[in-house]
Formats: C-alpha cells, sequence, structure tokens
C-alpha cells in the first residue's frame, strides 16, 4: 500500500483541465473582470459590457476544416454534434481567448459556404501575438493547404500581417501588433500609404473629451495602470476626490459604480475591489508571451495572457510572492 506521506511530499502536478471546462472559466472570468478593468462609456450601456461576437461560418467538409484549424492555427475543438447523414450540424472551437462556430453546407435551408456561393463572405483577424508567429502561423497553414494571397509585411498601421484563403474558402488575415502608434501617427501613415487619402473620424459621443492627457507614449518597464482595492468605491471617490483631487467622471450603476480616474495621467488608475493584497500594478512590455516566458524562466509565475480591449494582459507573481501584471496597452486606450 502506497504511504500517505510519500504521496504527499511529491512534487505537484499541474493537470490541463479539459477544453470545455477551460473555456467556460475562461468566459465566466471575463464577464467577472470586464466591468473593472473596461468601466463604461457614456455610449455603453451597462449591459453592452458583457456582450460578445462570435463568427458563425459555414464550409464544406466541416470535419476536415476542424482537422485544418487544429493543424494550421491550434484552435481546441470543445464541441461537434454530428447528423444522421454525417454532416456536422454544428461545432465549436476556440482560438486563445476567441470563440468560433462553424457546420457543414445545408443547401436546403441556404446554408451554404463561400466555395458554393463563388468567394469569402467574410474575412477572420487572426492576432497571433508577435510579428515572428505571424511568419510562422502562415506558412504552416499555407503548408496544409491554405492558399496566399497577401505574403506577411510589415503595414502602416503598426501591424505585421498576411492574408491567405483557407481550403474551404473562408478568408483569414493573421497579425500581431509590432508597433504602437499615437492616433495622429496612425492618420498620417494612412495618407501616406498607397492606399489613398484618408480622413480619420470618432465615432459622436466617443470622444476622450479632455482626457487626451491620459493617451501616453509606453516604455517597456513603465507603470501603466494602477488599481487600489477598496470595499466601497463611492466611499473612496469622495475621501480621494477631496485629498487627492482625483475626478470619477464615468457613468458606472448602483452595482457596480466606476472606479476609474478621470485627471491623472502618470499612470491613470481606479480604485475598486475584486483584489487581495493591496494595490495592483500593470507594468509595460513589448510582447507579452515573451515576458511571460521570462517570469516562468527566472522562478515566477504567470497566468496565460487575454486580450481585453485595453490590449494585453497577464497576472503574475515574482520568485518571492510578489503580485503585478504585465501588460501590452493599445496606443490610444484612455479608460
Amino acid at each position: 500500500m502506497t504511504d500517505a506521506f510519500d504521496v504527499l511530499r511529491r512534487p505537484e502536478a499541474p493537470i490541463a483541465p479539459s477544453a470545455a471546462f477551460a473555456k467556460q472559466l475562461r468566459q465566466r472570468l471575463a464577464d467577472e473582470l470586464r466591468p473593472l478593468l473596461i468601466p463604461a462609456t457614456p455610449a455603453t450601456s451597462e449591459r453592452t459590457t458583457t456582450m460578445t461576437v462570435t463568427p458563425y461560418f459555414i464550409v464544406r467538409n466541416a470535419a476536415a476544416a476542424l482537422d485544418f484549424y487544429r493543424d494550421a492555427f491550434g484552435a481546441v475543438e470543445t464541441q461537434r454534434l454530428v447528423g444522421d447523414d454525417g454532416r456536422v450540424g454544428h461545432a465549436e472551437i476556440t482560438l486563445g481567448t476567441s470563440t468560433m462556430m462553424l457546420a457543414d453546407e445545408y443547401p436546403e435551408v441556404d446554408a451554404v459556404g463561400p466555395q458554393t456561393r463563388g468567394g469569402p463572405t467574410c474575412t477572420f483577424n487572426l492576432d497571433v501575438g508577435s510579428g515572428e508567429l505571424v511568419d510562422e502561423v502562415f506558412a504552416r497553414a499555407v503548408s496544409l493547404g491554405a492558399t496566399s494571397l497577401r505574403a506577411p509585411a510589415d503595414q502602416f498601421h503598426g501591424n505585421r500581417s498576411g492574408t491567405l484563403d483557407d481550403p474551404f474558402g473562408q478568408r483569414w488575415t493573421i497579425t500581431a501588433q509590432v508597433e504602437q502608434l499615437t492616433t495622429e501617427e496612425y492618420a498620417a501613415r494612412a495618407n501616406a500609404s498607397e492606399h489613398g487619402a484618408f480622413e480619420l473620424q470618432v465615432p459622436a459621443g466617443t470622444e476622450p473629451a479632455g482626457h487626451s492627457h491620459q493617451v501616453k507614449h509606453h516604455d517597456r518597464g513603465d507603470l501603466y495602470y494602477f488599481t487600489l482595492p477598496v470595499a466601497d468605491v463611492v466611499k473612496a471617490q469622495r475621501f480621494f476626490g477631496a485629498v487627492l483631487g482625483w475626478q470619477f467622471n464615468a457613468p458606472g450603476s448602483d452595482q457596480q459604480p466606476s472606479g476609474h480616474i478621470e485627471n491623472i495621467s502618470a499612470p491613470p488608475g481606479s480604485v475598486g475591489g475584486g483584489y487581495d493584497g493591496g494595490a495592483r500594478l500593470w507594468f509595460v512590455v513589448d510582447d507579452i508571451h515573451a515576458a511571460v516566458a521570462l517570469v516562468r524562466e527566472h522562478g515566477g509565475t504567470a497566468d496565460e495572457p487575454v486580450d481585453y480591449p485595453s490590449g494585453w494582459s497577464a497576472d503574475c507573481v515574482d520568485d518571492q510572492g510578489t503580485v503585478f501584471s504585465l501588460s501590452v496597452p493599445i496606443p490610444d486606450y484612455t479608460m
């Protein structure tokens, strides 16, 4: 019989959860954290902050398509329903933190794919996190039967990207951000590109309106954002408003008041609940996946990076137990 104390002395062995459980847990965590990290704007209701868009597309030979997306892009299949006629009636895959759904063609209900319609009906943007991976993923997809339409190259908008058609007629742009551009730099490059003249417009009601000072250049190692955990956000607003002059103008709700501080920029921050162990600090890195690898290499631990509307983020612990976070913020994020 195995001695219980021998079992307890064994090193911990991580157990990989099922893909379906990981998908459900990731969605629950995203739903809980999104209101804390991304306070609503005047044009965003409390309801829309939890909305997501899931692509659903039709292909010929969905079973082969599932194999291709697994082998070419690293997709994880989480669900497949097969009818008695052998056709895939519904399937789901995850790509990073994104979910996609697909099915075989059902012409009897006008559900047909690009090959039947005569061309792609939409384009999928697959962000792989780094410029080097753009070339790697692109080449792997082509080797597995995809057709190259535009080889990977650095683009005027600060991304490295390439476009291809997969063997089932769907069009993909494999991309990753390689430069952080200000709004002005983006507009200037767009007008200097071969695509013609552009006017960069901001949708009505979404202008930063006096908070453009929160948009700043970030270098590696800069403190990007902070959060002070408090028991009562409304009381904290009154206290720090009186002591430090902080302003909290972003709308929230009675159940979830906004803790984002509107009038500071070095760095911006917020007050709110949701974290234990003191203030949380986000530090800027150039490549979130490479930085996470360095944390682990030097004895720390790091969660898998998540791509939020504010940019990439990963929660970490150093080799002495200090909690911190890494971030690759988008160029013009103002919270």
